[in-house]
């Protein structure tokens, strides 16, 4: 009787039917985003446990017999628990799998063309949400407060600072004075268990609305197939109905991620704070994690510089560090934006549209190749050093590896695109016999 009120209130059966019947597509590759989801979720439940433990202070604070800071002792204490440290690393690699699954996702997205108008709205949201991703992975960076997480969040400041006219007063700004200070800590854990979530929460909920909206893309062969099996010329979308069928799909998706990461926690260390102990003088040799090591590569190639315009002055790390990273993001931002512009390419059908090949559009793909290998050669300067490349040796073969490279896909896409639109020999006479 409840049921029946209400439904004739809500019409939520009416809702449930509609939402039910929503079609999925069935290729794996669409599923990077469940897995980014359900990562989403898990960094959530484990940082509801971690944060019963936590204390976000650098006040003084005795824990088995040394005065340490009390964000430094907290971590020991989790570690300690029973299911402390297996939480912990769970937290963690479920931030690294949740960036991964968001650029594979992306990457796809962009080689196939899916971002075309009006989907372009969901590009940009999937830019932010990488974006908010990496930067509460960077703001979780000196929770633990040991020697590498001051000196790895002491090097962001530095990058902040390094803004020409404003970067002084935004830094103090943002890390809540001059770095290192008490209150550093608060606002950093204030940002990465309220705002950052919350605003992921939100976008995530954007990024499935729109999804909702629209029809997922689909290769042309699939709806010209779907088309002559029903004997109409109706645009049709193959895929399956959520309920029940995608529903058991995304369960088989959270269990693959759930038995991931439990093998990674389970076997794989993370940042083990006992062996950097609390913050001290001096600055370890540290790298960032995978996801952010192709901006500390960049640094490590811009040669040392340093001089002034209009009373502001520039610097290497200003110009590695912010500049050119901050240019690569907004070009990611305006991908489709520029697409269209140049090509005048756009869906088709915006409810209906198509994915591309990478030979259909040989000069995105070109340029996709490029971005990759800048990103892996920039990844590798990272550690110049240990592989014993000289930085200006490094520099000149990141250059010469991102335009040859991009070049010989671009070649490489053409030809094939141009090969498999002309007729092979036997369809040639096939036709003539016609005629």
């Amino acid at each position: 009787m409840a049921e029946r009120e209400s439904d004739s209130r809500l019409e939520l059966g009416d809702l449930f039917d509609e939402l039910g019947g929503k079609a999925f597509p069935v290729h794996s590759s669409f599923y990077l985003g469940e897995l980014a989801l359900f990562a989403f979720l898990g960094l959530v439940t484990t940082g509801i446990f971690l944060a019963f433990f936590y204390e976000p202070s650098t006040r003084t604070v005795t824990y088995q017999n040394q005065s340490i800071p009390a964000a430094f002792a907290s971590i020991l204490r989790i570690n300690s628990l029973t299911l402390g440290l297996i939480a912990r690393r769970i937290h963690h690699w479920s931030a690294h799998i949740m960036i991964a699954a968001l650029l594979v996702h992306m990457t796809r997205v962009y080689f196939t063309g899916a971002y075309k108008k009006p989907r372009d709205v969901n590009w940009v949201v999937g830019c932010v949400l990488l974006l908010l991703t990496v930067m509460a992975a960077f703001v979780g960076y000196l929770l633990p407060f040991d020697e590498f997480a001051v000196t790895a969040t002491g090097i962001g400041y530095g990058i902040v600072s390094s803004m020409p006219w404003i970067g002084g007063a935004l830094a103090k700004l943002g890390f809540a004075g001059p770095f290192p200070n008490q209150f550093t800590v608060p606002r950093f854990y204030g940002w990465h268990i309220t705002l950052i979530p919350l605003l992921l929460a939100g976008l995530i909920g954007i990024h499935l609305l729109v999804l909702f909206k629209l029809k997922h893309t689909q290769h042309r062969g699939v709806t010209k197939a779907l088309r002559e099996k029903a004997g109409e010329t109706r645009k049709g979308i193959v895929g399956l109905p959520l309920w029940p069928e995608q529903a058991l799909n995304m369960v088989v998706v959270f269990l693959a991620y759930a038995a991931g990461v439990s093998v990674l926690a389970a076997f794989v260390p993370v940042h083990p704070v006992e062996v950097f102990g609390p913050p001290v003088a001096g600055t370890p040799a540290i790298k960032p994690d995978w996801y952010l090591l192709w901006v500390f590569g960049v640094l490590r190639l811009i040669p040392s510089v340093e001089f002034t315009v209009l009373g502001g002055t520039i610097t290497s790390e200003f110009i590695g560090g912010l500049l050119i990273p901050g240019l690569v993001v907004v070009l990611i931002f305006l991908v489709p934006f520029v697409d269209e512009r140049l090509t005048g390419d756009v869906a088709e059908d915006p409810m209906y549209a198509y994915t591309d090949r990478l030979s259909d559009r040989p000069g995105r793909t070109g340029v996709g190749a490029s971005a990759i290998i800048f990103f892996f050669m920039t990844s590798a300067a990272g550690y110049s050093n240990e592989l014993g490349i000289p930085n200006d040796v490094m520099a000149l073969a990141t250059v010469l590896f991102v335009i040859v490279g991009g070049l010989a896909v671009y070649f490489a896409a053409r030809y094939v695109g141009n090969h498999s639109k002309q007729p092979s020999a036997a369809t040639a006479v096939s036709k003539g016999g016609h005629d």
